[in-house]
């Protein structure tokens, strides 16, 4: 078994540092350089993240410091990594970040996963001290949330998989949100999600309002770039975060319904006020799960988060849908696209065959 933990690293040098210790002091079954190696893929940091990984490799030298080819993002940099892995014969791939820390047994957890599963999630971790962390825990929990989700869906910074997958589906050379348009051709191709529990990592957030507005663009710009790439008109996801950016109107409405219609506007307000409550109750209960910090208002803040995330997808799902119906700013993105998927030996078109017209 050949295994490769791939780690996206960009200015994050302290970081970066964290995930490599949680690495090396993996036990069990799966140790670094025995069961599993590194490649640091980092996007040209300008801090010192070479020197740490410099450090490591004098130990471990399984350890591998490779600048992206091609800078732009996280989806040009999953490509280069599945080249690297398959040039290099492994058979599976963990993914992550220098925003994780793994739990000391998180590689053989997760390679304990049923052999039926192509595409394996694990269980993340949140600080849940910093209001920005309590605004948005939900984000990279979300698989653990619903159930639904951990069977279409396993996030980018933490999952296993199995190589043959990435010949059936592949990730898009978009700045991010790659792992969503990466889900949604998976299941056309029939390819299996799990969720595991067991195999734990501890993952950040932005800890200042800029880093979130700087994410939440970067995001929201991805999903509009995965669209264009795919021919859809507007990302997936857009429509149901778009009606929950309307919560307040509908408030507003029903408020007057009840004034005007009596027990016509009462029912439809008891079922909004069912429908937040449920949210709410789940957020709780996630909050008990993945937060080391539990705060009983983490599912209050949590419904606050999920709302300003409606919002942010709506305004910049706008903005850059009329930037890129622009004829030749759209033309030149998807020719620069079309030429980082060819540089790495893969086919936009052959996968546009498979998702073309698919819906969220």
């Amino acid at each position: 078994m050949k295994v490769l933990v791939v780690i996206l690293n960009k200015d994050n040098a302290e970081g970066l540092k964290k995930v490599l210790n949680s690495l090396v002091n993996q036990v069990g079954g799966c140790r670094i350089c025995e069961c599993f190696d590194v490649l640091v893929l980092d996007g040209g940091s300008k801090d010192h993240s070479l020197k740490v990984v410099e450090e490591f490799r004098r130990k471990y030298s399984c350890i591998s410091f490779k600048v992206q080819e091609v800078l732009g993002g996280v989806g040009p940099a999953r490509l280069e990594a599945i080249k690297y892995a398959l040039n290099n014969g492994y058979e599976y791939m963990v993914w992550g970040d220098s925003e994780n820390a793994y739990r000391e047994d998180y590689i053989t957890k997760i390679l304990s996963s049923p052999e039926d599963c192509d595409v394996v999630s694990g269980k993340p971790l949140i600080r849940c001290e910093s209001l920005f962390e309590k605004l948005f825990f939900w984000y990279h929990a979300y698989h653990v949330l619903f159930k639904y989700v951990r069977r279409r869906h396993a996030p980018g910074n933490n999952k296993l998989v199995k190589t043959y997958t990435y010949f059936k589906s592949l990730y898009l050379p978009i700045i991010r949100t790659d792992d969503f348009y990466f889900s949604i051709i998976a299941l056309k191709k029939n390819i299996k999600f799990c969720y595991n529990e067991d195999a734990v990592v501890t993952v950040t957030l932005p800890d200042s309002w800029e880093g979130i507005k700087s994410w939440q663009r970067a995001r929201v710009l991805g999903s509009v770039q995965g669209a264009i790439l795919l021919d859809m008109k507007l990302p997936p996801d857009f429509m149901p975060w778009f009606l929950f950016s309307l919560y307040p109107f509908y408030l507003l409405i029903l408020y007057v319904l009840v004034l005007t219609a009596g027990l016509p506007g009462y029912l439809l307000m008891l079922i909004l006020v069912a429908a937040t409550i449920y949210i709410i109750l789940k957020l709780l209960k996630l909050s008990r799960e993945v937060c080391l910090e539990n705060c009983l208002f983490n599912s209050l803040t949590g419904f606050v988060g999920m709302y300003l995330h409606s919002l942010f997808t709506t305004y910049y799902t706008l903005n850059y849908v009329v930037k890129y119906s622009k004829g030749e700013f759209k033309k030149e993105f998807i020719k620069h696209s079309l030429a980082v998927m060819e540089k790495y030996g893969f086919n936009l078109n052959k996968i546009k065959s498979t998702s073309k017209h698919t819906k969220s």
